[in-house]
């Protein structure tokens, strides 16, 4: 940028004067006191009456605010009690039934458990049982068929008595035969000349049943009547026949 010169013709020095001069000249400045007042807000003038009733309005909508918040939380906190007491009872409910229900299953818990121990029992003594029934069965049919066919003509006696002829000598002395009087005439036709032979005597007996015999020796005897042989049959195979 270029500098005007500077003009010494007029240039002068600066004077007080010339500055008092200027103050006394200039307007002057206004006081604070004649300043004017700013406009004051306008409030709104309330009867007494209205005080009174925005008063209310307001006690009633913390009333209102209270109640409301105070319902919402009763609400929430009864909602939230009736779900953990709902679960409590549940648990409680279920565990009470379960409880009844086992005391209720116990007695025949206990009573399938009797019932499969004696038929365990049943299954382990089942063949002996089976057996001796099965036995029974046969004693007492062959019971009801003693006197009859092959007892009553004899021929099972010949052959008891061929078998006892047959072994070995166990009798000393004399052995006496001893058979119901109505196989005499049988016996002797049949097995006279081998009784002879071995020393036997043939005796009537009529205390005897038919199809039975009594050998009598010295030193013993051997009974082989029909009611002794049933008996220790009897007492072999089926003890429980006898009583």
């Amino acid at each position: 940028m270029s500098k005007s010169p500077i003009d010494q013709q007029s240039w002068k020095p600066w004077q007080l004067r010339e500055l008092n001069q200027w103050d006394l000249n200039s307007p002057a400045i206004p006081s604070l006191d004649d300043l004017p007042e700013p406009d004051k807000p306008k409030v709104p003038c309330l009867e007494p009456q209205e005080v009174l009733e925005q008063i209310n309005l307001l006690d009633n909508l913390k009333e209102e605010a209270q109640r409301s918040g105070y319902q919402q939380g009763h609400e929430l906190g009864q909602k939230e009690g009736y779900q953990v007491g709902f679960e409590q009872g549940l648990r409680a409910g279920e565990e009470q039934g379960r409880q009844q229900a086992l005391a209720q299953e116990q007695p025949i818990i206990e009573t399938w458990q009797k019932l499969l121990s004696e038929f365990n029992y049943s299954i382990d003594s089942f063949d002996t049982v089976i057996t001796t029934k099965l036995l029974q069965i046969a004693l007492t049919a062959a019971k009801q068929v003693l006197g009859q066919s092959t007892i009553c003509d004899g021929t099972a006696l010949l052959e008891e008595i061929s078998h006892l002829l047959q072994q070995k000598p166990i009798f000393s002395g004399q052995p006496e035969l001893h058979v119901n009087p109505a196989h005499i005439e049988l016996i002797e036709q049949h097995l006279g000349s081998l009784l002879s032979l071995n020393g036997w005597r043939l005796v009537a007996d009529p205390k005897l049943h038919l199809g039975g015999c009594r050998v009598v020796a010295e030193d013993g005897e051997t009974d082989m009547t029909v009611a002794t042989r049933w008996q220790e049959l009897c007492r072999l195979y089926a003890p429980e026949t006898l009583s």
